[in-house]
């Protein structure tokens, strides 16, 4: 691994690349970002980087020093991760144990603290006497999705770098890599810039059928009879998923609305729902751009008032009326 395998973030790749070798590297770094956005990626390339024997900016993957944090054993490299829930008092009063030792094989020590959000008063606390009294030969690489849990003491003595989203077509990729059903895929990365999250939502059994339902309910919507409403009641409103998940449903429905203008304007390229190009057809030949346009604004406007805790059964009720209205 070097550098050049964090392209994703290419811009704090360079950061930290030209900061080791001008030989001002920070004692302790805050890495924030969504999951998925290669933070640990980063951070363990550092790592690698500021033991390699190289030293030269970049890790060879070849000297002892790789070698062992490559298999996770490298005395002077330590990777704190939640125990359970939390990252408690006695992992750091470890590390710092630990760390009060002089480096055994390397100039310098190297510690990564993933999810350092998850740290209990006491660690957080126990934490930040550690980063008080740095030692020019410790470098603290701390790991986030939620900077913002964070204690301000601890985000004032560090170095913050805000991962940047992975790019749409990138966030695709990777989960099709994996072996994901592309069409998921795609409605879910929309959905979400997370990478995680939108693993998730296509690993749920519950949005595939939301995906599903919503193509029914827009043939109930289009029919114009009580169908519509009844689905909405039976299948819907019930969800196990709770307003989140009607949420969620929602923006599905907004992206298939979408599909079906992009359809109209023989834009298959941007179509997300691919396996249902069939049922898209039929839709599109009975709704025009000017009432998909129309549609989309009320679905929209469905999602603000719910997020405003309006009553979700009525809600989307009223949503049905005025889209059979339009």
């Amino acid at each position: 691994m070097s550098w050049q395998e964090c392209s994703d973030q290419q811009r704090i790749a360079t950061i930290l690349r030209q900061s080791i070798k001008n030989d001002r590297v920070a004692h302790a770094y805050l890495f924030a970002g969504g999951r998925g956005v290669g933070k640990r990626r980063v951070a363990m390339q550092l790592g690698k980087s500021l033991l390699c024997l190289r030293q030269d900016g970049d890790s060879c993957d070849q000297c002892h020093h790789c070698l062992r944090i490559n298999s996770g054993n490298h005395p002077d490299f330590h990777l704190v991760e939640p125990d359970g829930a939390s990252i408690k008092i006695d992992q750091i009063r470890g590390l710092q144990k630990e760390f009060s030792l002089r480096a055994v094989e390397s100039k310098r020590k190297v510690y990564i603290l993933d999810h350092a959000d998850k740290m209990t008063v006491q660690a957080a606390n126990s934490l930040l006497k550690f980063l008080e009294e740095p030692g020019s030969e410790v470098t603290a690489i701390l790991l986030t999705e939620n900077p913002h849990q964070m204690l301000p003491t601890i985000l004032s003595r560090c170095q913050v770098m805000h991962f940047a989203e992975l790019p749409f077509e990138k966030r695709v990729g990777l989960l099709k890599s994996e072996g994901l059903y592309e069409p998921l895929v795609r409605n879910a990365c929309q959905i979400t810039a997370d990478l995680g999250q939108a693993r998730e939502l296509c690993q749920a059994e519950w949005f595939a059928q939301f995906r599903n339902q919503v193509l029914q309910l827009n043939e109930d919507v289009l029919e114009k009879g009580s169908h519509a409403l009844v689905g909405l009641q039976e299948k819907i409103v019930k969800n196990d998923q709770g307003t989140q998940g009607i949420s969620n449903l929602l923006d599905l429905y907004i992206y298939w609305l979408r599909d079906i203008l992009f359809f109209h304007m023989d834009r298959k390229q941007d179509i997300l729902n691919l396996d249902q190009l069939e049922a898209m057809g039929r839709q599109a030949l009975r709704c025009s751009k000017t009432w998909l346009l129309r549609a989309i604004q009320i679905v929209m406007g469905t999602k603000d008032r719910l997020a405003r805790h309006a009553n979700p059964q009525l809600t989307l009720e009223r949503m049905i009326i005025e889209l059979q209205e339009v």
